[in-house]
């Protein structure tokens, strides 16, 4: 057989051909050195990939009760804020009272704005503490699925559902969520907007991180509310913790 001759490329004999019928397969040493740096950086990428899928189930589950505890917080700062106002005007009625007579006028001092202020915040505190133990920490329970595998697990367990008291926890978790991932887009931009002074780029900063939160984690910290209310118990008593906390969480969207 001849052997066929090229000057820089290597000449590679296809079955059934011979080296007069131009069924030759040239590939450049350039060529191979493109391919051999692709397997390689894909090999680097695999190992990446497999080395974060061991760890991506603390990751979310995480980030999931990070975002619902801030949610809190914020609904936790409305709720204080409603609750001064509250015993602002308890406190101005007894004033009214105790300043009638001589003898109870004294007692007008003694509740002043810090006993007050002090009061309202103590029982916010409270009350995020309650809500982070209802809705936060069962959170840390995630167990990641397919997306199509837990919109059919969550309209199944809606299906389920007989009443609406089972509900109000996973409610409650999703506008609470919804309301840390707005907190968190504020922070963002605000970070943003001290670091280089450009107010748009740290407007678009917040609504991409605002929507990825939306898209990524609320759904899955909802999903992840209904599937614990199979087994939750003290649900009325999470109801009326979490209802007021609820309306509260809606107004902190901003």
């Amino acid at each position: 057989m001849d052997v066929c001759r090229s000057a820089p490329r290597l000449g590679i004999l296809l079955p059934g051909s011979d080296c007069n019928g131009a069924a030759l397969a040239r590939i450049s040493p350039l060529t191979e050195r493109k391919a051999d740096r692709s397997r390689k950086i894909g090999r680097v990428e695999l190992r990446v990939t497999e080395r974060v899928n061991r760890f991506r189930w603390v990751f979310l589950p995480v980030g999931l009760c990070a975002l619902t505890a801030v949610g809190a917080h914020a609904a936790a700062d409305v709720v204080g804020d409603r609750l001064l106002w509250i015993v602002d005007r308890v406190d101005a009625l007894f004033d009214a009272i105790w300043s009638s007579w001589s003898v109870t006028a004294p007692l007008v001092e003694v509740v002043g704005l810090t006993q007050r202020t002090w009061f309202a915040r103590a029982i916010a505190l409270c009350w995020e503490l309650a809500a982070d133990a209802l809705i936060a920490i069962p959170l840390l329970g995630y167990e990641e699925r397919e997306a199509g595998k837990e919109w059919e697990l969550g309209r199944d367990l809606l299906r389920r559902t007989r009443s609406p008291l089972p509900l109000v926890r996973p409610l409650a978790t999703l506008l609470v969520a919804i309301a840390g991932a707005c907190s968190v887009a504020r922070m963002i931009q605000g970070s943003v907007q001290l670091a280089i002074h450009v107010g748009w780029l740290g407007h678009l900063a917040r609504a991409l991180v605002l929507v990825a939160a939306l898209v990524v984690l609320v759904p899955r910290a909802a999903f992840r509310a209904l599937e614990h209310e199979r087994t939750a118990r003290y649900r009325v008593a999470a109801a009326v913790i979490l209802l007021p906390l609820l309306m509260a969480a809606v107004g902190s969207w901003r």
